[in-house]
């Protein structure tokens, strides 16, 4: 398992060209889930893959709400 990298960016920070590039290339990566990320199923748990589109469909009307100004 590779070295995990976490960022904490405060506000008007400016990314390094350096960092810019790691974060392009793991765009690349492929989706490695684990125990605390498992996939899901919606075959084999379709109560946990209808409340996860739940909470996508959620998620996606607020971020709408706030690019129109409205939430």
């Amino acid at each position: 398992m590779g070295k995990e990298v976490r960022f904490i960016l405060e506000r008007g920070t400016k990314l390094s060209d350096e960092e810019i590039a790691m974060i392009e290339a793991a765009r690349n990566l492929p989706e490695s889930p684990d125990e605390d990320d498992p996939p899901i199923d919606p075959v084999a748990t379709p109560e946990q893959y209808n409340a996860l589109m739940r909470a996508v469909a959620e998620r996606n009307r607020r971020v709408a709400g706030r690019r129109r100004g409205s939430a």
